[in-house]
C-alpha cells in the first residue's frame, strides 16, 4: 500500500519521455506523410479555394524533402543530406513550401541532438552554405521572393534547440551519475561505520568477559585453598564462580558475530564505565553549557557489566550529538532499571544546527547507527527521531538484567 501511495505521489514524466521507440517512429512517419501531402496538394484558402497540381519534378523534390524524415532517428546524417539537397534545389527554383522548411529543421535538430557539437556544427555550416548558394542562384534566376532565406533561419534555430537539448541531457545524466556515486559512497560509509562500531563493541565486551574470567579464576583458587578447612566459605566461592561463569557465557554469546580488528593497541586497564558513571557524563555536558537533567531509577547493581556499559555508551552518544548538532538546547536523561531490562530516554529541546543537523543521518552522521548496533547486540531496540515541536528523542530498551559481575567478585 505504501509503495502504491509513493508511486501515485511521484510526478508524471512528460509525454516526450513516455513514448516508446516505435511510437516515435509512428510520429515521424505521420509527420512525413502529412508534409508530403501538404506539398503535393498545394491548396490555397486565403483568397478562395485554389488547387495547384505539382509537376513531376516538383513531386520528386517534394518527396525527397519530406519522406526521409520518417527514418531520421536511424540515419540522421543521410536524411539531413537528402532533405537539405532537396531544399536547396527548391530554393534555387524559387519554390520552397513551408512543409519542406519544417522537415529540414527536423533533420537538423536530430543531427544536433545525436552528435557532439563539433560534428553537428560542421553539418549546420555545410547546410547553411548550400542554402546560401541556393538563395544566390534564385536571385540570379529572377526569383526574388522575400521568404527565400527562411530555410537558413529555420536550420539555425533548430540546430540551437537540438544542441541545447543534447547538453541538457548530458547535464542531467551527469547529475544522475553523481547522485548514484554519492549513494554508493554513503552506503559504504554506513557499512564502514557499522563495522567500526562492531569492532569497538567487541573490544568492550572482551574487557567485560576478561574481568569475569579473572573473577572466576580468583574464586576458584580461593575455593581450592580453603575447601578442606572451611567448607562453608568454599561453597560460597564456588557459588560465585557459578554466577560469574554464567554471566561470562552470556557476554561471550554477544561477542559471536562481531569482528575484532587486531591493530596492536594495548588493552585499556581503566575501569569499564557503567550506569553509575552517567552522572559524571552529565556534569561534563553541563560544563559545555547545556543543562542536563538526569534521573536514574531502579537497582543498577542488578545490571550486568556489559549491559551497563552499553547503556552508558548510548547515553554518551546521544548527549554528544546534542552538544555537536543543536543550539540553545536542554537535555533530559532518564534511565530506568526494571525486572525486564533497562529503559533509556534522552530528549533535547534544541533547534537543529543547519551546519550539521542531528536529524540528518543521511548527511553523513552514523552515531545513531552505532547506538542501534549496541542495542541490537543485547536483542534490544533503539528509536531516534525528531520531535514535532522541535528537538530530538532517543529511546532504547535493553532486555537484560541479572547479578552484576562486580558484585559477585
Amino acid at each position: 500500500m505504501a509503495a502504491r501511495n509513493e508511486a501515485a505521489a511521484a510526478p508524471r514524466a512528460p509525454l516526450a519521455y513516455r513514448l516508446t521507440a516505435r511510437q516515435w517512429l509512428a510520429v515521424d512517419v505521420v509527420t512525413a506523410a502529412v508534409a508530403l501531402a501538404l506539398v503535393l496538394f498545394n491548396v490555397e484558402l486565403m483568397h478562395g479555394f485554389h488547387y495547384h497540381a505539382p509537376s513531376a519534378t516538383m513531386a520528386v523534390l517534394a518527396a525527397a524533402g519530406t519522406l526521409p524524415v520518417a527514418v531520421r532517428r536511424f540515419w540522421p546524417i543521410p536524411v539531413l543530406v537528402v532533405v537539405a539537397g532537396a531544399c536547396c534545389v527548391l530554393t534555387s527554383l524559387g519554390r520552397v513550401p513551408n512543409a519542406v522548411d519544417v522537415t529540414l529543421g527536423m533533420a537538423v535538430y536530430t543531427a544536433a541532438v545525436r552528435y557532439r557539437r563539433t560534428i553537428a556544427l560542421g553539418l549546420l555550416m555545410a547546410v547553411e552554405v548550400a542554402l546560401g548558394a541556393a538563395v544566390l542562384a534564385a536571385e540570379t534566376g529572377g526569383w526574388t521572393r522575400q521568404d527565400m532565406a527562411r530555410g537558413l533561419l529555420v536550420a539555425g534555430a533548430l540546430w540551437f534547440v537540438g544542441d541545447s537539448v543534447r547538453e541538457r541531457r548530458r547535464y542531467l545524466a551527469g547529475l544522475a551519475g553523481q547522485a548514484a556515486q554519492r549513494e554508493r559512497a554513503e552506503a559504504e560509509r554506513g557499512r564502514q561505520a557499522v563495522r567500526e562500531e562492531r569492532v569497538r563493541i567487541a573490544r568492550e565486551l572482551h574487557d567485560v568477559v576478561a574481568h569475569s574470567l579473572s573473577v572466576v579464576t580468583v574464586q576458584a583458587g580461593v575455593g581450592r585453598k580453603i575447601g578442606a578447612a572451611r567448607p562453608v566459605e568454599a561453597l560460597g566461592a564456588l557459588r560465585a564462580v557459578e554466577v560469574t561463569g554464567r554471566s561470562a557465557l552470556e557476554e561471550l554469546r554477544r561477542i559471536l558475530g562481531l569482528l575484532r580488528d587486531d591493530d596492536g593497541e594495548e588493552p585499556s586497564l581503566a575501569p569499564v564505565p557503567g550506569i553509575d558513571d552517567i552522572e559524571e557524563l552529565a556534569r561534563s555536558v553541563r560544563a559545555a553549557g547545556i543543562p542536563v537533567g538526569l534521573a536514574v531509577t531502579g537497582d543498577t547493581a542488578t545490571v550486568s557489566a556489559a549491559a551497563a556499559l552499553t547503556a552508558y555508551r548510548i547515553v554518551q552518544e546521544a548527549l554528544t550529538n546534542v552538544v555537536k548538532h543543536t543550539r540553545r538546547a536542554e537535555a533530559s536523561v532518564r534511565v530506568g532499571v526494571g525486572p525486564d531490562g533497562v529503559r533509556i530516554t534522552v530528549t533535547d529541546t534544541g533547534a537543529a544546527d543547519p551546519a550539521g543537523a542531528f536529524a540528518g543521518v543521511a548527511a553523513g552522521q552514523h552515531g545513531i547507527v552505532g547506538m542501534r548496533e549496541r542495542a541490537a547486540a543485547f536483542g534490544g531496540t533503539l528509536d531516534a527521531r525528531a520531535l514535532p515541536g522541535g528537538g530530538f528523542r532517543v529511546t532504547a530498551f535493553l532486555p537484560v538484567s541479572g547479578p552484576a559481575v562486580g558484585q559477585v567478585a
